[in-house]
């Protein structure tokens, strides 16, 4: 079975709606916009643990109104835990929150955007549907994977927001278009039969009014908030421009479906690397999205000096890990799951475990070459086990994170190195992969349709780190936070 067949068949279905008032055409290669606007955003990490919520909002920079699917995943293993179309008219801006239920989270918003379906006044609670019920085997929407169905696991993820397409037609540009800061009618894009049918049947006799393509401008900010401490760990998105697929319109789906995702994006990627620039094409948008976001190393500052009871936490989002991992429970016989380069281990209790190494040097060049996360992942080593894993140093746990490593270093202060370098391990015990392509010595890799291998994995993510100061003034006690992109290194090689 490929795992490229259910986004085929979906294409099919968008395409035949081109007359919905939606169009979306893209001109390039999928690339990371440097500039930070684009037609899909990623947010590496939400949390409502130790006392933090999430702030985030999404701009529409452009003069034209967009249709845009908003979704949120746990970060064990990225299952959905909401999703909702968002309509956003020209030069909108959306805001809401992620705050702590009794249970586990929820999505709370005071914004007059239009949303379908609406979002309730007292908000909408994150549900464990994805990764409830009995395990089902392979790489799946839902169900079961091994790992607790409780509600906390909503408490923290990430989210990404995809431009389905640019709203032309009259009717709807009409309805979803602030006046005196309200929105006319959001009841036009709410309504129960508002399907591909009703979209259609509102732009006829109107087809002068769909004659603009998409052309991206979504930009976005995220904050963790710490509430008692007074922190804000502030970020900004990763952003990808020309995500649809040229020959597409648009990727437009109704209220109610998972799509789209991911896999929705063109089959042709551009990277900067090595001061120039690398096109490849795909076998299926996820790996595209991948190639994107491959490194072999990530490297970032850790800061614990003693006199400021400081610490540091890592984010660590692999977005397109969920494509590639199939859920396998290893006491069962047989197993029939494929496993999807540039992944080594399938997904069950205590996660999907990818090895990495580790080195880090204090300010003075003070070096230690090799160090393990502890606890230990399952089988031993060094290893990120999760979707959204935090990586925490000298068990600092500023995110308060149940998806948590720990680094234990020996400096108060310095950079680490984590370098994606596994060997010797194979994929579909020895069989080519799920792409139909031999995997190489190196199993943290992905090679292309053209012969090129990008070596490491796909990753997002931040380092933070937390301040105390003790003498602020007398009797005040000062807390502060700072959040800081990661760099990375990139190994592409092949028919470049």
């Amino acid at each position: 079975m490929q795992k490229f067949k259910r986004k085929s068949l979906y294409l099919a279905l968008v395409a035949a709606v081109s007359s919905v008032g939606i169009a979306n055409t893209a001109s390039a290669d999928v690339n990371v916009n440097s500039n930070g606007l684009g037609q899909v955003l990623i947010y590496p990490y939400y949390t409502t643990r130790a006392g933090m919520d999430t702030y985030m909002s999404v701009v529409n920079t452009t003069n034209s109104s967009k249709a845009v699917k908003v979704r949120f995943t746990e970060g064990k293993n990225s299952r959905e835990v909401l999703d909702f179309n968002l309509y956003l008219s020209p030069n909108d801006m959306w805001t809401a929150a992620i705050v702590n239920t009794a249970n586990g989270a929820k999505l709370v918003t005071a914004d007059k955007s239009c949303t379908a379906p609406a979002i309730p006044a007292g908000g909408k609670e994150f549900v464990n549907f994805a990764y409830s019920g009995a395990a089902l085997e392979g790489i799946q929407q839902s169900g079961g994977d091994g790992e607790t169905q409780s509600l906390d696991r909503t408490r923290e993820g990430y989210f990404e927001i995809i431009e389905m397409g640019t709203i032309t037609n009259t009717a709807i540009n009409a309805a979803i278009t602030h006046v005196a800061g309200t929105p006319a009618n959001c009841s036009v894009v709410q309504a129960s039969n508002m399907d591909m049918g009703r979209l259609s049947s509102l732009v006829v006799g109107n087809q002068s009014a769909r004659a603009n393509p998409s052309s991206g401008g979504l930009a976005g900010t995220a904050s963790l908030i710490g509430v008692a401490g007074g922190t804000d760990f502030g970020y900004d998105p990763v952003a990808l421009d020309a995500f649809a697929p040229s020959n597409v319109q648009n990727i437009w789906n109704p209220p109610g479906s998972i799509f789209p995702d991911l896999t929705f994006a063109a089959l042709s990627s551009v990277v900067f690397s090595n001061g120039g620039t690398v096109t490849s094409n795909w076998s299926s948008g996820d790996n595209t999205v991948s190639a994107l976001l491959m490194h072999n190393n990530i490297i970032n500052e850790f800061v614990l000096d003693n006199a400021t009871l400081s610490g540091t936490d890592w984010v660590v989002t692999m977005p397109t890990k969920r494509y590639n991992v199939p859920v396998h429970n290893p006491a069962l016989s047989t197993d029939a799951t494929l496993l999807y380069s540039p992944f080594t281990h399938k997904f069950w209790l205590n996660g999907a475990c990818e090895p990495v190494g580790l080195s880090y040097w204090n300010r003075e060049e003070g070096n230690v070459a090799t160090v393990d996360f502890s606890p230990p992942a399952p089988g031993g080593g060094t290893a990120l086990c999760w979707e959204t894993t935090v990586v925490t140093f000298n068990n600092s746990h500023v995110l308060g994170s149940v998806n948590e490593v720990n680094v234990p270093v020996n400096f108060e202060n310095g950079w680490l190195r984590m370098a994606f370098n596994a060997t010797g391990i194979t994929v579909a015990n020895g069989q080519t992969d799920g792409n139909g392509v031999n995997h190489p010595t190196a199993a943290h890799s992905l090679t292309s349709i053209d012969g090129d291998t990008y070596l490491g994995l796909p990753t997002v993510g931040f380092m933070l780190q937390d301040f105390i100061n003790q003498n602020a003034a007398p009797g005040v006690l000062a807390t502060y936070g700072g959040n800081f992109n990661h760099k990375y290194t990139t190994a592409i090689s092949g028919n470049i």
